[in-house]
């Protein structure tokens, strides 16, 4: 049976990228140019993934892993393989469901694009790289995919390459990722660092999952107490970045100009996921402090707010969603820093599905929706609200678990009205912008099907309890009803746009001119102030001729200099001489190679 689930695994590893390869090459060498052949096999490479992760959920008792040496070098090993467990075959699940669901919901929407063959060769790699990064056995292979992902992302982002402010958005997203990547790979080479040279085994130096709780406490044991901090800092960073938390969840706005499906696929479930899927790896580094869960606690809880109360304030669809996405992601931080890995996956579950659902129901760029997919996008809303299916399991399970009548508690309870109030404020925009028609594409519109049907069998799977919080979010969806008329005619946004552009230039003005009548009326008139800054400005003059610009001088004649004997040098022929050395290094390899191999003959 182990051996059964690994094979399967690497099955679900190998195929996404066989058809990534098998697409780019035929195009590249005009060995076919079907559409339907590329559509069939992007289909069948997810299909296969939803099958045989099922398959493994369904006989996996405990967790299995092989792995191989890649690198070796003396006693230090990196090695390469497949480690599955439930949490990353859950994970796995729902990327291909999406995945799949987003895929054939592209056939229509991506029909008559140039190069859309390009598009379903990312959307393969991408796989790739996700099933990659979950199924990973160490840090040092989960951080090689992670730099996949987020390769490809950029690159689907930025499909529409042409246009510039999509290019643009795209180079955005990806340099803001470059942080929590260099976080990611400091804290991996650290920690290795640390394993290497104080353990004693020379085995938790690769940062294998399955010893984490072992190399988790000798990290502890071995660092001061600032370091361990410093150390677990970085992997708190690396995941808060790839995850759009505060402060880095502008980045995802950035992400909203790349195609719809690309939106719901990389925005639902996936890339944003890969955060939250390092800390759940990582837990067991971080449960060893308490001010650590308790920080994760407060960027979670933090983040669901903020992104709430802007989401409040944004008119664009995509982009309001945008930042119910980072919210969502922030309520799973939040369970996370409470211990429960378990009510983390299950409102990851419930958020993708209904995300992806709510991203393939917004209107195209003619401004129309047919009156089943408003249904079906207010039936999501209203879930994702948690007052109905999916998100009502999750939101209320979570609140059950939280301590009663603690801060912690509120804070949710305000992020949930905020989820809620939007949320239904969405709707009414959808609703007053956009023209209704009874026309429906049902290529468009069956994946939205599947989608919530998914969404009410993760309802029935997991029960939950009715409680007081969903007085509260009926009560931002009535509120929303009722003051739209107020902010149909004066947004919250407008009002901070006003704020920036008018109310903050006027007060910078008159303080300005406080300043400068200060400056020329009452300092400059008075005698010691005044001389005292001639002092000053005569100190300053001295060290700018004297200390600055001779220390700079001096630089430049020295790099002259350098570029005298570099340049007598260059006269002299060095390329000539580098060729010849070559040759010579070439020819004496040759006749070693030859000797060596007269000799083992010889003795054969």
């Amino acid at each position: 049976m182990q051996n059964l689930i690994i094979d399967n695994t690497s099955l679900i590893l190998l195929l996404p990228l066989w058809i990534f390869l098998i697409i780019m090459a035929g195009r590249f060498f005009a060995i076919y140019v079907n559409k339907f052949i590329t559509y069939v096999l992007t289909l069948i490479g997810s299909c296969a993934g939803i099958v045989l992760c099922s398959l493994g959920i369904l006989s996996l008792k405990n967790s299995v892993e092989w792995i191989q040496p890649f690198i070796k070098i003396n006693n230090f090993s990196i090695d390469i393989g497949i480690q599955v467990d439930k949490t990353s075959l859950i994970f796995a699940l729902v990327l291909f469901i999406v995945s799949f669901i987003v895929q054939l919901y592209s056939i229509s929407f991506m029909k008559y694009e140039h190069k859309n063959y390009r598009f379903y060769a990312l959307l393969n790699l991408f796989n790739f790289g996700m099933a990659g990064l979950l199924f990973s056995p160490n840090l040092f292979q989960m951080y090689v995919f992670w730099e996949l992902i987020g390769i490809v992302s950029y690159l689907l982002i930025g499909f529409d390459y042409s246009n510039p402010i999509k290019s643009e958005s795209s180079r955005r997203v990806f340099i803001i990722n470059r942080i929590g990547d260099t976080a990611l790979v400091a804290g991996i080479i650290i920690s290795s660092y640390l394993m290497y040279n104080y353990s004693g085994n020379f085995s938790f130096a690769t940062l294998s999952f399955e010893d984490m709780n072992s190399i988790s406490v000798l990290i502890l044991a071995y660092t001061s107490k600032p370091l361990y901090l410093m150390l677990s800092g970085l992997f708190i960073t690396a995941a808060v970045v790839k995850s759009a938390q505060f402060p880095f969840h502008v980045w995802l706005q950035d992400a909203m100009e790349a195609k719809l499906p690309v939106s719901a696929l990389l925005h639902s479930a996936t890339m944003v996921a890969a955060g939250v899927y390092l800390v759940i790896r990582m837990l067991p580094l971080f449960t060893l402090n308490e001010s650590l869960m308790k920080i994760i606690c407060a960027l979670g809880i933090l983040t669901a707010i903020i992104c709430s109360l802007y989401a409040c304030c944004e008119k664009h669809p995509k982009k309001v969603l945008a930042y119910s996405t980072s919210a969502n992601l922030g309520l799973m931080f939040f369970a996370l820093g409470f211990y429960n890995v378990k009510i983390a996956v299950i409102i990851f579950m419930a958020h993708a599905f209904i995300k992806s659902m709510l991203f393939l129901l917004l209107p195209k760029e003619d401004k129309t929706i047919s009156y089943a997919s408003f249904i079906f996008f207010v039936i999501g809303g209203l879930s994702l609200s948690g007052i109905i299916f999916a998100g009502f399991t999750a939101k209320e399970i979570l609140f059950s678990s939280l301590p009663y009548n603690s801060y912690w508690l509120y804070l949710f309870v305000a992020a949930s009205f905020l989820t809620a109030f939007y949320l239904s404020r969405l709707c009414i925009l959808l609703f007053k912008n956009n023209t209704l028609t009874t026309c429906v594409k049902y290529a468009e519109f069956m994946p939205a099907i599947s989608l919530i049907l998914f969404n009410i069998y993760l309802y029935i799977m997991f029960p939950a309890k009715l409680s007081v919080l969903i007085l509260y979010e009926i009560a931002g969806v009535v509120l929303a009803i009722i003051t739209y008329p107020i902010t149909k005619r004066f947004c919250v946004y407008d009002l901070c746009n006003y704020v920036y552009n008018k109310i903050l230039p006027l007060i910078y003005n008159k303080l300005s001119c406080i300043a400068d009548y200060t400056d020329n009326k009452i300092f400059a008139n008075y005698k010691p102030i005044a001389f005292l800054s001639s002092q000053m400005v005569k100190f300053a003059n001295f060290i700018e001729i004297n200390i600055m610009h001779k220390s700079v001088q001096v630089t430049a004649d020295f790099m002259k200099a350098v570029s005298k004997y570099d340049m007598y040098i260059q006269d002299k022929n060095v390329q000539t001489y580098n060729a010849y050395a070559l040759i010579l290094v070439t020819i004496i390899v040759s006749l070693v190679i030859i000797s060596y191999m007269f000799i083992i003959r010889q003795l054969s």
